[in-house]
């Protein structure tokens, strides 16, 4: 925006500038003439009286710190070093200085860690003070000094004069305390610095407070999702150019939802119709392999082919199941039908369903059961043994040959907790936040060549989160995984 006349007082920079400007003007007009100077002094002397005595005591502990903490335990050290320096305001920044001259810690240092950077003080003023055995100040001390630093040195108990503590010291708090001394102190002062705050108040609130809170109010409800909301302000400066920009954004994200909305309706949609159009052919196809299956005149290599055949048809057959179990649980379509199941019988017969897979890569499973057998669990049998076979497929899948994957049973209050522990791959750091995602591979595609499509794990988590139950696990790169499976019991 140009800085014309013409549009001065649309800035709301200079509105507030020229608030300030005539506060100001009244207030020092009337108090400048009676000011009381001797403040200053009498502010100034009690400031350096009570930094002399909080240099004097915290020498000691700061010192202490330093030595039991700062290499063994620096956060301690910064927490109790930040503690000390907190009881005086008016010591901006404290280091502590070897008998060598050496800086070997900076106050500065605590917002950003610990500095292992040792660095040499060069003054020679500050160097003989580090090295005398009494405290000492810059400029030296004197009836009426006003010292900018002292130094103050630390004695172990047995006498040791290893370093000392420089002190630097800051007069900010003076003029402060001295400017609001005199406003309390001059009833004239007084009047006048009310009626501004008055004013103040009540101008600040109309044009500028006001016309903010309708924005902050309006851009609540919008964060909530109604973004048919429009916020109406007329202040013309920026508070109205924001409230236009956070309408126009409003907008934008209510059309870009609404597209996102369509976009994930038609994914659903076409998701839906493919795998239900796919499920013709493949029930022929399956036909068709069974019927030359059973065709004695065919040839070992024949009969080789149709084995392929046959298990990429039902590849194909699994997936365009997950395909359509994902699309019915994310809408809804099928409500859980719950029955009694006893767990143990249900996962066992999962592994023997998987025998084929099993005995490919000769893995080992070995059952864990608890002492005492776990009550049924209310379960819908056909989802929950999608899940648990989605988890044992990847526990075979990414296992490494002659691998063992050990499932253990127990109770935690009123929940059954299933593990199941594999030694393959690993899930790297980097992925492991990605694992329940939908069409999400955890396994680098370049170097292992597993089939899949990512949504084992994600139908798992819907379908157990569907029984009121939850799924996590543990993995390491290189070292296997465990995940664990938490479904509540039937009420007794």
């Amino acid at each position: 925006m140009k800085f014309l006349p013409e549009t001065i007082g649309k800035s709301l920079r200079f509105k507030f500038s020229l608030l300030v400007l005539v506060l100001l003007f009244l207030v020092y007009t009337v108090s400048t003439g009676i000011l009381i100077y001797q403040n200053v002094n009498t502010q100034r002397n009690t400031l350096v009286s009570q930094v002399r005595a909080f240099a004097k005591l915290s020498a000691k502990p700061i010192g202490a710190n330093y030595s039991l903490y700062f290499n063994s335990g620096y956060l301690k050290f910064k927490e109790l070093t930040q503690e000390i320096l907190s009881l005086n305001n008016d010591v901006e920044r404290v280091q502590i200085i070897s008998v060598k001259g050496e800086v070997l810690f900076d106050s500065d240092d605590l917002e950003f860690g610990k500095s292992n950077v040792v660095w040499a003080v060069e003054d020679q003023t500050i160097l003989a003070n580090v090295n005398s055995n009494v405290e000492s100040e810059v400029p030296p001390r004197n009836k009426n000094s006003s010292p900018d630093q002292i130094v103050e040195p630390y004695f172990e108990d047995f006498g040791a004069h290893p370093f000392s503590i420089r002190y630097f010291i800051s007069y900010d708090s003076v003029s402060q305390n001295l400017f609001s001394t005199i406003l309390t102190t001059l009833f004239l002062s007084f009047i006048f610095f009310a009626g501004s705050i008055i004013l103040i108040i009540s101008v600040v609130n109309r044009i500028i407070i006001a016309p903010i809170e309708t924005v902050i109010q309006g851009t609540r409800k919008i964060s909530k999702g109604d973004f048919s909301y429009k916020i109406e302000v007329n202040t013309k400066d920026e508070v109205e150019d924001l409230a236009s920009a956070v309408n126009q954004m409003a907008q934008t994200l209510r059309k870009n939802i609404e597209d996102l909305k369509e976009l994930d309706k038609l994914k659903d949609e076409f998701i839906s119709l493919a795998s239900h159009n796919l499920r013709t052919p493949l029930t022929v196809i399956k036909g068709y392999v069974s019927s030359l299956q059973e065709d004695s005149s065919l040839n070992t290599d024949a009969r080789k082919q149709l084995v392929r055949i046959s298990k990429s048809t039902k590849e194909l057959e699994t997936i365009t199941e997950t395909l359509l179990s994902l699309v019915s649980l994310e809408k809804g379509e099928k409500p859980i039908i719950k029955k009694q199941v006893d767990v143990v019988t249900l996962l066992e017969e999962i592994i023997g369903n998987m025998n084929e897979k099993i005995l490919e890569k000769r893995i080992n499973f070995v059952f864990e059961l608890p002492q005492k057998s776990l009550p049924k669990i209310e379960l819908e049998e056909e989802r929950i043994t999608q899940a648990f076979v989605e988890i044992m497929d990847n526990a075979i899948k990414f296992n490494k040959a002659n691998g063992k994957v050990i499932i253990k049973l127990h109770r935690e209050s009123k929940n059954a907790v299933i593990s199941i522990k594999d030694e393959g791959i690993g899930i790297p750091e980097e992925e492991k936040n990605k694992v329940f995602k939908k069409f999400h591979r955890t396994t680098d595609v370049l170097t292992y060549d597993y089939v899949g499509i990512g949504l084992g794990l994600y139908l798992a988590k819907l379908i157990i989160e569907a029984h009121g139950g939850k799924i996590w696990f543990d993995s390491k790169a290189g070292e296997g995984s465990t995940f664990y499976v938490s479904l509540p019991l039937a009420s007794s």
